[in-house]
């Protein structure tokens, strides 16, 4: 991520939100917890944390 290659971000992103989704669906029990918590956390600082500071602290030119 540092050189400029979003690759690795866009695909750890995708496989958060399937992991939400897989999470979704499975069981009630301890692995449900644990993957609606991390992935969450993930889905949290990659996509809602940078867009709330983009656009309500970072919005000037």
């Amino acid at each position: 991520m540092l050189s400029g290659n979003d690759a690795f971000l866009f695909a750890g992103v995708v496989i958060a939100v399937l992991g939400l989704v897989f999470a979704m669906f499975s069981e009630k029990g301890t692995y449900r917890k644990i993957g609606f918590i991390g992935n969450g956390l993930i889905i949290l600082v990659t996509i809602i944390i940078p867009f709330i500071v983009t656009t309500f602290f970072w919005n000037t030119p």
